[in-house]
């Protein structure tokens, strides 16, 4: 493991013992989870920037040819990473809303600067890492489907979070007195936000637990397929619930036939994940060896 591997790691361990410690006090402290200033902005932040940060990082170890400048890349998005989860956490401390708060020059810097790293600091690299990817990646086809398909949907988070600064600023009222994640009349936006986040932890653990199966590694890769139109079916779901202004629970025929089809989706290449596996399991080669990544490279 690279120096810069290992710096990333550790940052994102630091964002999710943060979020640990601020689940800690709120459990001592209590409060409202919802609302601009609540406990669970550095709790959710922290473990998805976190879990976010790992993967990436994962991802970037993986990427063929590696990059030369893979150490630059990461040490901006860590960096961003924990100034923004950092900037959130001192706000919830302050007892201020963290985003869009102009309230007084000190809010005003932090909504600023929350912006800035979020376009400096995150977008770029994710971008970079995506593009790298398909271009070409050291995993076998299930696997590279399930990063691939994980980035692409991070990519629509980027989408969402933009979309919930616009919402923010289009609603214009002070982030005191209103949900700003709210649209229309009970829509989520950051339900899709959160959804889409989170493909790139789901199908690559998904993938690696089909590693130790006994499937073949067209069945695994048939199978992580059927679980990527599974997330793309929830991330659907979120979004048209969201876009109509309706409550997550508000399901339509529609976005609830939908959702339950999504739902079974990846149930079924779950099952199979599970029932499959089989202690020391490994994808044998041509010739009968087991076969490690590397051994062959993607286009």
């Amino acid at each position: 493991m690279r120096a810069h591997q290992r710096s990333g790691y550790a940052v994102a361990a630091l964002l999710l013992a943060g979020s640990a410690v601020h689940l800690a006090v709120y459990a001592v402290d209590g409060g409202g989870w919802t609302g601009p200033v609540s406990w669970r902005k550095p709790i959710l932040f922290g473990f998805s920037f976190g879990v976010t940060l790992a993967a990436l990082v994962w991802v970037t170890g993986r990427l063929r040819p590696v990059p030369r400048r893979a150490g630059a890349l990461l040490g901006v998005l860590a960096a961003a990473s924990f100034a923004e989860v950092a900037l959130i956490s001192l706000q919830r401390w302050r007892g201020v809303p963290s985003h869009l708060n102009f309230t007084t020059p000190a809010d005003t810097a932090v909504s600023a600067a929350l912006a800035g790293f979020a376009i400096v600091g995150l977008i770029p690299p994710i971008l970079v890492i995506a593009v790298l990817a398909f271009r070409g990646l050291d995993a076998p086809p299930s696997m590279r489907l399930a990063i691939r398909a994980g980035l692409a949907v991070l990519l629509l988070s980027l989408l969402s979070g933009a979309a919930l600064i616009a919402n923010g600023r289009a609603i214009g009222l002070p982030p005191q007195a209103t949900d700003l994640s709210v649209f229309g009349a009970a829509g989520q936006l950051k339900v899709p936000h959160a959804v889409t986040l989170h493909a790139l932890q789901v199908l690559p653990v998904l993938a690696a637990l089909l590693a130790r199966t006994a499937w073949t590694e067209q069945v695994r890769t048939r199978l992580v397929a059927l679980a990527t139109a599974g997330y793309g079916g929830l991330v659907a779901v979120s979004v048209l619930q969201a876009a109509r202004g309706l409550a997550p629970a508000d399901l339509t025929v529609t976005s609830g036939a939908l959702l339950a089809v999504s739902a079974a989706a990846l149930a079924v290449a779950g099952a199979a994940a599970l029932a499959g596996l089989r202690p020391g399991a490994r994808r044998p080669g041509a010739d009968g060896a087991p076969a490690r990544w590397g051994t062959r490279l993607s286009p």
